[in-house]
């Protein structure tokens, strides 16, 4: 039993690091501010 939930924890563990570093690709991508929530 201690095996399966070190396992789980695991694939979960690199599932949360290989999405937080493909954020990294995703923060390139910056819209542009809609004129409604610019300070000016």
């Amino acid at each position: 039993m201690k095996k399966l939930v070190n396992l789980v924890a695991d694939f979960f563990r690199f599932f949360a690091f290989s999405t937080s570093a493909s954020a990294c690709f995703f923060s390139a991508y910056q819209p542009e501010e809609p004129k409604c929530l610019r300070d000016e």
